[in-house]
């Protein structure tokens, strides 16, 4: 499946990926002897990272000390610290209340994508391979209740929430007819670690305290350019969700759930100059990386493994970065947080996902603090495209410093994903 990128600019006639893109971490990958008596994670360039420093100075010497420069140790992972309340809690958010009940009495998205990511994450590719008509019929509750319909298994009223899925391990893309920006064109384990209706720290937040998500989108369309058909998504308060002020909530024809083409219009930077360093937790790589920009700062962070995303193609192309939406940020966990039994639900942040659940006592480092400002919305959550002649193709999820999106010049162009 491939995704295609239109503007009113000429479509680029040459390769303009950056070496530094494609060029692996600082050295080959290497089994790390992790000692007994402590774990603790890694880059690729087998150093191990430092201890996170809990006193952040805001002094120029600490800043100038601490900057990420090309060769320099960077902190990987944050310890979890004052989150969790008690061992006697972990399993105070397993049961059926705080899963979202019984699948039968949920009536809106915020509980129903709760729901809706734990099937996707614990049975519907759990097995490696995606069964589209038993995942309709485990679904069929959610959306006969909280309303709308699954476009290629991403449910329209939480479209932008849907968007965000990505690879928990190896994955591997199907031949078939499904779109690209589907999870459902895999065969592998996919999940939401983006996802705010499975964050402690942000759904069990009370509701006077605002939105935690926004959309940098207005309208989501599908099928062809001559009979295009809004996602209905929802504009409810219960989704804790804001939208561009000029976004209404469309009405009508319900859009085809056969469609593969999805249009937008979004905000883009080209991805000439950032590049994927590594990471390893437990000594073996996971599927997520950090994003350095092009002055070797870590900038953010992208949801695959290095080793695929930086693998060299022998299809030229251009890679481009999408806007897609924000999640509230917290500068201090929530003092109600406890661990969870409910493997889908992970902590504040980036989480790490183990193999089997989130992990609870570390989060991955999304950003060099001592560099780039911290603030409650000030990562965004874009998509990572590869430009092939006129068409491009879905690559990965990121999230990339405001600071770092704007530092690039960024412009609007209308995309088509298919």
């Amino acid at each position: 499946m491939s995704l295609l990128v239109m503007s009113t600019e000429s479509t680029p006639s040459k390769d303009r990926l950056s070496s530094g893109w494609v060029r692996r971490s600082l050295s080959p990958f290497s089994k790390i002897s992790t000692p007994k008596t402590e774990s603790r994670p890694s880059t690729s360039n087998g150093l191990l990272s430092p201890r996170p420093d809990s006193s952040r100075s805001n002094s120029d010497d600490s800043r100038s000390a601490r900057s990420s420069k090309s060769g320099t140790r960077r902190p990987s992972f944050l310890g979890v610290v004052n989150r969790l309340r008690s061992s006697s809690s972990a399993s105070s958010l397993g049961g059926k209340a705080q899963e979202g009940g019984d699948i039968n009495d949920i009536h809106d998205w915020f509980q129903g994508f709760r729901r809706y990511n734990q099937i996707v994450t614990t049975q519907a590719t759990a097995n490696g391979s995606y069964d589209s008509q038993s995942f309709a019929k485990t679904t069929k509750p959610l959306t006969k209740n909280c309303g709308g319909q699954l476009l290629h298994g991403l449910p329209e009223r939480a479209f932008d929430f849907a968007l965000l899925w990505c690879p928990a391990g190896e994955i591997a893309q199907q031949d078939s007819e499904e779109p690209s920006w589907s999870w459902t064109a895999y065969d592998g384990v996919t999940n939401y670690p983006f996802d705010p209706s499975t964050c402690p720290d942000l759904y069990a937040a009370p509701r006077s305290e605002g939105e935690l998500f926004r959309s940098e989108i207005v309208h989501f369309t599908v099928g062809p350019q001559n009979a295009q058909c809004t996602v209905r998504r929802e504009k409810d308060s219960l989704l804790r969700s804001k939208y561009p002020s000029y976004f209404h909530a469309p009405w009508g024809s319900k859009p085809s759930v056969d469609s593969d083409t999805l249009r937008f219009t979004a905000s883009t930077i080209p991805a000439d100059g950032f590049r994927a360093e590594a990471l390893q937790h437990q000594g073996k790589e996971i599927p997520c990386s950090h994003l350095l920009d092009d002055k070797d700062q870590h900038c953010g962070v992208i949801m695959d493994f290095e080793s695929v995303i930086s693998k060299p193609s022998s299809v030229p192309g251009t890679y481009e970065f999408v806007a897609l939406s924000r999640n509230l940020r917290r500068s201090e966990p929530a003092p109600h947080s406890r661990r969870a039994a409910n493997p889908t639900i992970h902590p504040m942040g980036t989480p790490i996902w183990d193999g089997e659940r989130f992990v609870w006592d570390e989060v991955v480092s999304d950003f060099d603090m001592n560099v780039f400002e911290e603030g409650p919305w000030k990562m965004i959550n874009v998509m990572l495209i590869k430009w092939v002649g006129e068409h491009a193709e879905r690559i990965a999820i990121a999230r990339i410093h405001e600071d770092a999106w704007l530092a690039k010049k960024p412009v609007r162009k209308d995309v088509v994903l298919r």
